[in-house]
């Protein structure tokens, strides 16, 4: 197994989304950033009466504002760890009045505005393609609508040429478990009790910020 790869494969932690850190010759806590322009989050739920319905479920998708990872090359069973944040306020599905009574009354972002993922170990790690692809479990604790449970959530890994981690997966969940109201039709049909959430979340190690002179102005 090649070594670097397993070092980033075993650190790869997400909802929803994972990452982690290349193999180093000595042992340092290694860190990465997950880039939120290019990494995106979406939920699928069936739609109320979906057997009758032209479209049976209904996607709507979220912006991931924040996501970190860490961890220790040479033990990253034990110390690889990630976080993410969603922004339950972003979610857009193409319907303006869908939207509002997900926000309002499913998700209540008032009081719940965002959804936090956080890694507690990673199984089933897999090499694929030795240092480009791979695969592996990870377990954490999401919270959502002020619960908090822990989620199993498998993923599919990619390391490009420059570095950069891109995590694919889907994990389907009874959202009702943590106390998200299930969506009506006409407040008399209900939608499906279950969301299954789509991911790509990609990160890489945090740019240096450009270096600022302090010599003195027309100094030789």
């Amino acid at each position: 197994m090649n070594q670097r790869f397993a070092s980033w494969a075993t650190t790869a932690v997400a909802l929803g989304a994972l990452v982690a850190a290349p193999s180093r010759a000595l042992a340092e806590t290694m860190h990465l950033q997950v880039d939120t322009q290019k990494s995106h989050l979406s939920a699928t739920v069936e739609e109320p009466l979906s057997r009758f319905r032209d479209v049976a479920f209904a996607e709507g998708s979220f912006r991931i504002s924040f996501g970190a990872i860490s961890g220790d090359p040479s033990d990253v069973a034990a110390t690889g760890h990630v976080e993410l944040t969603i922004d339950l306020t972003t979610y857009s599905s193409g319907s303006e009045r869908r939207d509002r009574t997900i926000l309002s009354s499913a998700l209540e972002t008032r009081l719940y505005p965002t959804a936090t993922f956080a890694s507690t170990r990673i199984e089933k790690v897999e090499v694929v393609v030795p240092g480009a692809v791979g695969s592996a479990t990870v377990v954490g604790n999401l919270t959502l609508h002020g619960e908090t449970r822990p989620i199993k959530v498998p993923v599919r890994l990619s390391l490009s040429p420059d570095g950069e981690l891109t995590a694919d997966g889907e994990v389907t969940f009874r959202y009702t478990d943590f106390g998200v109201k299930v969506p009506r039709l006409a407040y008399l049909v209900s939608a499906g009790n279950e969301a299954t959430i789509k991911f790509r979340i990609v990160a890489e190690t945090p740019k240096a910020p450009p270096s600022t002179s302090s010599a003195t102005p027309g100094a030789p």
